[in-house]
């Protein structure tokens, strides 16, 4: 049965062979539009200049591999949320760069053609607006690693675990008097990171922190955003390396008995950890866009 609507599909594949085959089947059992290129400099151009209602791509191909066609397409104003099916033998290797990438199927070859097409009709059928983006395993160790690295420097942290990630209840309240606080923004979403103390855990860790033979210079209300700061940056760095894109950001500091990191409706995500010092927590807050 064809599909009534109306839709452009970009194909980037340079056999012709199997080009002209999936073109074939695809017309016989659909009404899309089909724009062709042969090599990833063709892609990449017909990407900026026209909104596609889907792409399809081989991951190796001559010039520009799907990876950059992915990037390309995601930095457009026009494709920034188009669905893609990348194409490929080894699926585990371009997953690894692009964890936290929207709308993006991977189509392990080889691939029924049939298959292909309902791949596509079920991706072109899909709101794609309405997709939310998830927290995950991967999206989460990052920080804790980079906060338990980042205590045990700075702050000479002793006997530093991390405990059992929890949502924050609707009627919890935070034992905490200080956070150190980010807005964080990426293509997928954009949201709040903090790490958050009781006045009597966080003294106890800036103590060692501002020490005298310390070399860290800051004053001890800003050593919260200090701390975010720099747990931030080792996260982000690891994080953009698979993809996720994370934007720049500048810390503030948060007081009050038992504040709120973020005024919105967004489930907190809270990673607490114990220490010698005392217990202290990351809060991750985060929305897609």
């Amino acid at each position: 049965m064809k599909v009534a609507d109306y839709k452009t599909i970009l194909i980037v594949e340079p056999d012709e062979e199997i080009r002209s085959a999936l073109i074939s089947e695809l017309r016989s059992q659909t009404s899309f539009k089909f724009i062709t290129a042969n090599d990833g400099i063709e892609a990449c151009g017909k990407i900026e200049r026209q909104k596609f209602d889907l792409i399809l791509t081989e991951y190796i191909i001559p010039k520009r591999d799907g990876l950059d066609i992915i990037s390309v397409a995601r930095e457009t104003k026009d494709n920034h949320t188009t669905p893609i099916m990348l194409y490929t033998n080894d699926i585990e290797k371009p997953k690894l760069y692009t964890r936290a990438v929207r709308n993006l199927e991977y189509i392990k070859k080889p691939a029924d053609l049939n298959f292909i097409i309902l791949k596509m009709k079920q991706l072109i059928a899909t709101d794609q607006t309405k997709k939310k983006f998830r927290i995950d395993v991967d999206f989460i160790n990052p920080f804790i690693d980079s906060a338990i690295e980042t205590l045990k420097t700075m702050c000479k942290a002793e006997q530093l675990k991390h405990q059992e990630t929890h949502l924050l209840g609707k009627e919890e309240s935070l034992d905490i008097d200080i956070s150190g606080v980010l807005d964080i923004t990426c293509p997928y979403f954009k949201g709040t990171i903090a790490i958050s103390f009781s006045s009597e855990v966080y003294e106890k860790l800036v103590t060692s922190m501002l020490s005298e033979d310390s070399e860290t210079k800051v004053s001890l209300e800003d050593a919260a955003a200090e701390m975010i700061n720099i747990i931030y940056g080792k996260t982000k760095a690891d994080l953009n390396s698979r993809g996720y894109s994370l934007k720049r950001a500048i810390p503030k500091v948060l007081k009050g008995k038992s504040h709120k990191i973020t005024n919105t409706n967004t489930p907190v995500l809270i990673l607490p950890f114990e220490s010698k010092s005392g217990d202290f927590m990351i809060q991750i807050s985060v929305k897609a866009t």
